[in-house]
């Protein structure tokens, strides 16, 4: 039976294997929306494109627009100055009359118009049309009294007779903005929040089989700095910046084996049990629980325990990790001299001075497990080095008291940061700090 069930499968898996059947053609027509339906949505991310592009092209336009306003008055002076007979329209006086109605010298000048006390001005053709004169008067009273010191007074010409003297005292007058306004305010003083991840390395020179085997199987390590700079501008393009700063350095001791548990076989006291040289300095062991093995270089480490002395893989001593961390931190005091190359929305500025570097932090660890397992410090490094720095500041103005700021820098340390006989190292790093600037 079984046999059986299964060649009538077999038949028809066979009979049917090559056929096809169509669909009928109304199942295109309702399959027909769902194919145009990307189309739609197409047109509508097109439409909003070109709508927030509308949108920002008009937000631009009227704010230069902002920024660039028509000056009537000089366009009238040019007028003036260009014959001997100057004219002015009535219609440009009444312009000029109606858009300066804000201050209040347009005021004490519309009313001295207004006045019926006022001695009418006679039709004398004198080179200067009455509309002229009218304006010339209007003017005069507008400008405070003219005080001449000096030995021997000199005679005021008198501005209805004198067409350059009301030109230049049209010229020189203020009107075209508020009364009292005092203008923008003056920022000098600026305070930013500053970090940067930093490429750490040093240059070296002395004895080269001394700086070789100082620096056998060590590579930077990852290092930042960051704090909090204030900075006081002298003038619109210098200014002075000082701060404290936070920096973390180190490198990596490759090619050392670390053992833990060996306290138990350290019958000695007082002295370390292991020292190793490196370019920063050495290395000096504080933990008696731990046991180092050199498999790069057999110089590096200075120990009474050789390998013909004691061997940790007979003792079952646990193995921790195959390198170092050698991990040092300074506060830094800068003194910075900053110079403004470009003063737009989006500022350029040249960075250099000198820093003061204090170290706080000197720790040497290995790793197991996640974990932080330490095994001494560094000896031989000074507790204070000097740095210089030159960087490019990029400066983002997203308001009034507020910016981002850019500022790819160069470091270098005059100094060395330790004391190793026959070399002298001079360290270097390269970082790009970015963070927020507050003016007030």
């Amino acid at each position: 039976m079984d046999r059986q069930e299964a060649n009538i499968d077999l038949l028809f898996r066979n009979g049917l294997k090559d056929h096809e059947v169509l669909p009928p053609n109304d199942v295109w027509n309702t399959l027909q929306p769902l194919v145009n339906r990307p189309d739609r949505l197409l047109i509508i991310l097109r439409s909003a494109a070109m709508i927030a592009v509308l949108v920002s092209l008009g937000l631009l336009i009227m704010r230069y627009s902002r920024q660039l306003p028509v000056s009537y008055g000089d366009n009238m002076t040019n007028t003036l100055q260009e014959s001997d007979n100057p004219v002015i329209n009535t219609a440009d006086y009444q312009y000029f009359s109606s858009t300066r109605k804000s201050s209040d010298a347009d005021l004490i000048a519309d009313a001295s118009f207004q006045d019926n006390t006022k001695q009418p001005i006679p039709a004398v053709n004198d080179g200067v049309k009455r509309t002229e004169r009218i304006i010339f008067q209007g003017l005069s009273e507008i400008r405070p009294p003219v005080n001449i010191s000096g030995p021997a007074k000199k005679e005021v010409p008198s501005p209805e007779n004198n067409t350059d003297f009301l030109l230049n005292q049209f010229e020189n007058s203020n009107i075209s903005g508020p009364v009292g306004d005092p203008g923008p305010k003056t920022r000098k003083w600026t305070i930013a929040a500053l970090a940067s991840p930093a490429y750490y390395s040093r240059f070296i020179s002395g004895n080269e089989g001394i700086a070789s085997a100082m620096t056998t199987g060590q590579q930077p390590a990852f290092s930042y700095s960051g704090g909090v700079a204030v900075s006081y501008k002298i003038n619109k393009r210098l200014s002075v910046q000082s701060g404290l700063y936070y920096s973390s350095v180190g490198q990596d001791l490759s090619g050392i084996s670390t053992y833990g548990g060996f306290q138990q076989y350290d019958y000695t006291k007082g002295d370390p049990n292991f020292s190793v040289r490196t370019a920063n300095g050495v290395v000096k062991t504080h933990n008696s629980d731990v046991f180092l093995v050199d498999n790069i270089a057999a110089n590096r480490i200075l120990t009474r325990y050789t390998n013909d002395v004691f061997d940790p893989a007979k003792a079952n001593l646990t193995y921790l990790n195959n390198s170092l961390h050698q991990s040092f931190a300074y506060l830094e005091l800068p003194f910075v001299l900053r110079y403004k190359l470009v003063d737009k929305t989006l500022d350029f500025n040249l960075i250099g001075g000198v820093s003061s570097n204090f170290l706080v932090n000197n720790s040497v660890y290995t790793s197991y497990e996640g974990r932080r397992y330490e095994i001494g410090e560094t000896e031989g490094l000074n507790l204070i080095s000097f740095s210089s720095s030159f960087g490019m500041g990029m400066e983002y103005n997203l308001s009034n008291n507020l910016s981002f700021n850019l500022e790819p820098t160069f470091r270098y340390y005059i100094n060395p940061v330790s004391s190793v006989e026959g070399i002298k190292i001079h360290p270097y790093s390269f970082g790009v700090f970015s963070g927020i600037t507050y003016k007030f």
